[in-house]
């Protein structure tokens, strides 16, 4: 269903972190008023242009998805289930056969035939979908903290530098005089 509401936030490929399925920016800062297809919490949206670009997202709120987006809601599936199938390596070569060359796009006629396999049982799904989730979070949590170190060492070692006889920072100083 198209919308252009306004007060509604919208996604546009760009506020995708592509990869990642998460936002990269508060979209409660944007400009409204653009004319979009309507999403609920729980939905997938699935950037078909330029699939190998792997935007996707799995937003827990109501907005507006303005773009090549497929807006997919989970039937006969859990969504989180579902939303971790999208991010699969059968799923990507799928949907990276595409059509166009310039602005290729995912052809919903071959993912839509095309077979996964995923558990029947809901609970088992929610399983699955909920460690996953777990797994990514600590994976981004590790990043965090091992950039942090690393940045804390790369301060180190330039106030080290700067503090032993003048180090790289006084030979600049000497350059630029």
């Amino acid at each position: 269903m198209a919308s252009n509401d306004p007060l509604l936030p919208q996604v546009e490929y760009e506020d995708i972190n592509s990869g990642e399925g998460t936002l990269n920016k508060d979209l409660g800062k944007k400009d409204g008023g653009k004319t979009g297809i309507l999403f609920e919490p729980g939905d997938i949206l699935y950037g078909k242009l330029r699939p190998y670009l792997m935007n996707w997202l799995h937003p827990q709120f109501r907005g507006i998805a303005i773009g090549d987006f497929w807006v997919l809601r989970p039937s006969g599936a859990e969504g989180t289930c579902l939303y971790r199938l999208i991010q699969s390596d059968s799923f990507q070569r799928l949907a990276d056969i595409s059509s166009g060359s310039k602005m290729p796009r995912a052809d919903w006629s071959l993912i839509s035939s095309g077979e996964f396999l995923i558990p029947s049982d809901d609970a088992e799904q929610r399983r699955i979908g909920a460690f996953l989730d777990r797994l990514d979070s600590l994976i981004t949590l590790h990043q965090r903290k091992y950039c942090g170190v690393a940045s804390w060492m790369l301060g180190v070692a330039l106030v080290r530098l700067g503090s032993e006889s003048d180090g790289a920072f006084g030979e600049m100083k000497h350059v630029l005089q």
